[in-house]
């Protein structure tokens, strides 16, 4: 005896099969879809940045994804790290672009420009003539290029990414973040 098959539950089934097989290639080439989240990758940017500028480096540290800590608290302990990690500032511009479980929120970041720093200490204000008749070369010392350290600052824009995982928002440190953040070098 041949068993006989509901050709209607036979459409159905066939339709869900196939209804799942298509899911599946948009799920395969869009990414994760994040439902039910209340997490936003800009407060995630925000609390980055502002522990940053606040000197609270353990807490901006625990915003990253791909590194354990930044460093940031050795840079104190010499007067141009102190004037660097003095210097910065950000403003982040509109919203995140978001896909999947990815995100990159555009960030205009103050700082410190070391190269150009590093370019005022090599570079004569002048030269001198000694008593003998040979000349040599002034140069700013570095505490008195730091007592006005404004003028050597600059600003980049960087494309900050943001990783979900873990039910949160973790900032992807890369090549530029990284160098804006050693003060361009």
């Amino acid at each position: 005896m041949k068993p006989k098959i509901n050709r209607i539950w036979g459409y159905v089934t066939l339709a869900l099969l196939l209804l799942t097989l298509i899911l599946s290639a948009i799920g395969a080439k869009g990414g994760v879809l994040l439902m039910g989240t209340s997490a936003k990758p800009e407060e995630t940017a925000k609390t980055f940045f502002d522990s940053i500028v606040a000197g609270k480096y353990p807490e901006a540290d625990a915003c990253l994804d791909n590194y354990k800590s930044l460093g940031l608290e050795k840079l104190a302990e010499s007067k141009q790290g102190a004037a660097l990690l003095a210097s910065y500032a950000y403003s982040m511009e509109d919203k995140p672009v978001r896909k999947g479980d990815t995100a990159v929120q555009t960030v205009q970041l103050r700082y410190l420009d070391m190269k150009a720093l590093e370019r005022a200490l090599a570079t004569p204000l002048t030269t001198i003539t000694l008593a003998d008749g040979e000349t040599r070369p002034v140069y700013s010392e570095l505490r008195e290029l730091l007592e006005k350290p404004e003028k050597y600052y600059t600003t980049a824009e960087l494309q900050v990414s943001l990783r979900y995982s873990e039910g949160q928002w973790r900032v992807v440190a890369d090549e530029s973040l990284l160098s804006a953040l050693a003060g361009g070098k």
